[in-house]
């Protein structure tokens, strides 16, 4: 009997490895795609940069706080669900330690220090330029007083940095203007400017930012296309709107440096084109206008850029 119980023990032994070979092993799924990670530093004004217009600059430099404006674009970007946004408060801590002044937020290498301390991907600088109000008087009709129109102009140069590589990712120059405001008064002194003025000023100038930083890090792909119906990565406040067209891309050709051998890109050929039907809180819908449907999924898609619309020439008089 021990015999028996001996030679099973050991046929069990020698069989185990052959067995365990065979066996198949399901590997460990893949990680999940995570957001990435983008820290919106306070953004810089410099005085001098203030255009003087009849001796505004106290008022505009009061009124216009870069706080808000930060304040307002962190929400904006939270709101578009592209990204895993660093809080305010802890970006401003690691700048207070790290003692970073106005001049060295704007320095692309610095960014890149406060990114590996505050843990980001990607950082966010920007610098306003320019904001400018003017008043353009003119007589209030069948009466003797005046009425001014306040018209700004505000220019905000912005930069994304990669916090891993130190590579300025994108550079833009946002640009709002002719966002007016009517007082219907008589006064000479110097205009105040509404809470809610400037508020419209800096939700605009928002919005146009966060769509070119979504763009410079997530471009806008197809994410499922049936027929002639597609559905895309872009919800509300992404920048589509129903009834635009967009180009459809797909890449090609590698493009690299021949000197450092470094992949710039893609070049990119066009299949065809789809209009925005529906804008949903995440996804956009359109339907294909041209080209051989379906389109392939992670196709990338670029908005058609409307032509300005040219001056037509004078014709003189034939000679």
């Amino acid at each position: 009997m021990a015999t028996n119980r001996l030679f099973a023990a050991l046929l069990s032994a020698a069989l185990l490895p052959a067995f365990a070979q065979d066996v198949e092993v399901e590997p460990p799924p893949a990680p999940a795609p995570s957001k990435a990670s983008l820290a919106v530093l306070p953004f810089t004004y410099h005085a001098r940069s203030i255009k003087v217009k009849d001796g505004w600059v106290e008022v505009v430099r009061k009124e216009f706080q870069t706080s808000e404006l930060t304040n307002k674009l962190i929400t904006a970007l939270v709101a578009t669900r592209k990204f895993d946004v660093v809080e305010r408060k802890r970006v401003d801590d690691i700048l207070g330690e790290i003692k970073l002044t106005e001049q060295e937020l704007t320095d692309p290498a610095r960014a890149v220090e406060a990114g590996k301390l505050i843990g980001a991907d990607y950082m966010l600088m920007g610098s306003i330029s320019l904001f400018s109000v003017r008043a353009e008087w003119s007589r209030v009709p069948n009466s003797r007083h005046w009425s001014r129109a306040l018209k700004s102009h505000v220019i905000v140069d912005m930069r994304i940095v990669n916090s891993r590589t130190s590579k300025v990712v994108a550079a833009h120059k946002g640009e709002v203007k002719d966002i007016s405001r009517t007082l219907h008064d008589s006064n000479d002194a110097p205009p105040a400017l509404e809470a809610d003025f400037v508020d419209q000023l800096q939700r605009k100038l928002c919005d146009e930012l966060v769509v070119y930083t979504i763009d410079s890090v997530y471009p806008i792909r197809i994410v499922d296309s049936d027929g002639l119906e597609v559905s895309l990565n872009r919800g509300q406040g992404g920048g589509l709107e129903v009834g635009m067209t967009l180009d459809v891309l797909v890449e090609g050709k590698q493009i690299k440096d021949p000197d450092t051998g470094e992949l710039l890109g893609y070049r990119q050929r066009q299949i065809g084109q789809i209009r925005v039907t529906e804008v949903e809180e995440r996804l956009t819908h359109g339907t294909v206008i041209s080209g051989e449907a379906p389109f392939p999924e992670g196709a990338v898609c670029k908005p058609v850029q409307k032509e300005e619309a040219k001056p037509e020439t004078p014709r003189g008089p034939k000679w």
